[in-house]
């Protein structure tokens, strides 16, 4: 959808003037200028999208309260586990002399840019798009379900524009086909518990796990990494990388199908 395409182009020109700007910061292995600053433009791109929906009647304020929260929350029981696994395996990967005793103000700054993107990301698929193809298929036979489907995809058909910052198209495509399986099982969070919060918290929380290597890894571990310097990788690792990296979101596909079969036809109730 247009709106979808030009929050996602704006967030990737955004992104990509933050890192000409702070360019020797990030060189030097100084992330956090360029995560704060990045997160706070991923708060007012949410924002703007929020406007769009209640210019569009799709802004539903009970979906931003407390109701249905704990319940959501509760559904996401294995994006938990995932990002433990992936924290654990991350870490295990990394030298340890690498690691140093992190800033709490870093860990912070990391944690707010992990949710602000797990926000702009599900208020933008979830709370817009799924919402917006919802209310066109609302006499269709599971028109939710349909309106899930759809919204997963473009969702993951996004994560193209990652060939930007990656020209290795099998990683990308990976990528591609996580975001699949993981927006259609936040998709179902969201139907099923009412509630916009409850994905981006978990969401952010799957990022975070992540993102935090940016608050616990030296400078010096990070300036390698931004500067892209590594061991040469292999035709053949790179494709066991690519499979391996399906395999451990295939539970979050099978679970939103699960959660699918209690889906029933979303209907919008009270518009701000």
């Amino acid at each position: 959808m247009l709106v979808t395409l030009i929050v996602f182009l704006s967030l990737g020109a955004a992104s990509s003037i933050l890192q000409n700007h702070f360019a020797d910061r990030m060189a030097q292995g100084y992330l956090m200028e360029y995560c704060l600053s990045t997160a706070i433009v991923q708060v007012l791109l949410s924002l703007l999208v929020m406007w769009i929906m209640k210019r569009n009647n799709l802004f539903y304020k009970n979906e931003f309260t407390s109701k249905g929260l704990w319940k959501g929350l509760k559904l996401g029981w294995l994006a938990y586990i995932f990002a433990v696994l992936l924290f654990s395996l991350n870490y295990m990967g990394q030298d340890k002399t690498l690691f140093i005793t992190p800033n709490p103000l870093y860990v912070l700054i990391v944690l707010f840019s992990a949710l602000a993107t797990g926000f702009l990301e599900e208020i933008l698929v979830r709370g817009f798009v799924l919402n917006a193809i919802n209310v066109k298929l609302l006499n269709v036979k599971d028109g939710t379900k349909k309106a899930m489907l759809w919204s997963s995809m473009i969702f993951a058909l996004a994560h193209f524009f990652n060939l930007v910052m990656n020209p290795n198209f099998l990683p990308v495509l990976a990528n591609v086909i996580q975001a699949f399986m993981l927006g259609l099982y936040l998709a179902a969070i969201y139907v099923l518990s009412e509630n916009l919060l409850a994905p981006s918290i978990i969401h952010g929380l799957i990022d975070f796990a992540s993102f935090i290597f940016y608050a616990i890894l030296s400078p010096e571990a990070l300036s390698k990494m931004m500067s892209g310097t590594q061991a040469a990788v292999s035709s053949g690792q790179i494709l066991v990388t690519f499979f391996v990296q399906i395999a451990i979101t295939v539970p979050f596909l099978i679970a939103a199908l699960l959660m699918m079969k209690n889906v029933k036809q979303k209907v919008p109730k009270e518009v701000i």
